[in-house]
């Protein structure tokens, strides 16, 4: 049996190890360095790293039995491509999706553009975890060079584009982050409102949202992609052990 896994994520290095542990020779596919970097050496894994286009996918899934894709949850574009691949080759796609929190007294926007528009007629710093791939759709809000305090990777990518858009508040640093560590940061910055993705445990969700209630902090928080179906981590693994003896179809 031969695997193909998505994502540099947490979700991607658990079930990674999974895989490791029994014997399943794994190709590991992750976009950026830092994905990378969450995946320790392990034995039958094989990991490379760039970005593939649909096309690209087709050409390294085509001889796989399965493709697990454990990318971010909201990394609705890359999973539409590894879909599409898998459709065009017959290959078994299993989607992992990372366990998600609710949270009470929040305010939710279908997206970040929805967000910055709720966040334009107010008034105090906002404090914006999202990532750095659209933080240009906050430039909408009045004086965002200065009332934002952007979260994002400490790359060159993320560094670029801060520079450009002149944002005056950054905070290059790689999470998650514990509530201490979030409360600080609020603090130091005098924040009043929050903008974050609904992360899940293992993107340190509660620890925000705790931080930002002892501040009695404004919490907007971007909805998930609504396509987003699939399986939990150990119904992964109960999947993969049906496939591997045989008592699940690999082709259904």
């Amino acid at each position: 049996m031969r695997a193909a896994l998505f994502g540099g994520t947490s979700e991607g290095r658990r079930i990674a190890m999974y895989l490791s542990a029994k014997g399943i020779q794994t190709q590991v596919y992750v976009a950026t360095e830092q994905g990378r970097d969450v995946m320790p050496p392990m034995p039958h894994i094989t990991v490379n790293t760039g970005r593939l286009d649909s096309d690209g996918m087709v050409r390294v899934l085509y001889n796989e039995d399965i493709v697990i894709d454990a990318t971010h949850p909201y990394a609705a574009e890359a999973s539409k491509n590894i879909l599409s691949a898998c459709a065009r080759d017959g290959v078994r796609y299993i989607r992992l999706l990372r366990e998600e929190q609710a949270a009470d007294g929040m305010t939710y926007a279908e997206d970040i553009s929805a967000a910055a528009m709720l966040l334009k007629g107010t008034e105090g710093r906002i404090f914006v975890s999202t990532g750095s791939k659209e933080l240009e759709k906050y430039t909408v809000i009045d004086g965002y060079a200065d009332r934002l305090t952007a979260r994002v990777l400490p790359t060159e990518e993320a560094r670029a584009k801060c520079r450009r858009l002149g944002l005056k508040n950054v905070i290059y640093a790689r999470g998650p982050f514990t509530e201490e560590e979030n409360l600080k940061a609020f603090a130091d910055h005098d924040i009043r409102h929050l903008v974050t993705k609904s992360s899940g445990r293992t993107g340190g969700f509660e620890e925000k949202i705790n931080a930002a209630k002892r501040l009695k902090i404004n919490v907007i928080v971007i909805k998930r992609p609504t396509m987003e179906k699939g399986l939990s981590f150990d119904e992964v693994k109960e999947l993969i052990d049906r496939i591997r003896s045989g008592s699940d179809d690999i082709h259904t």
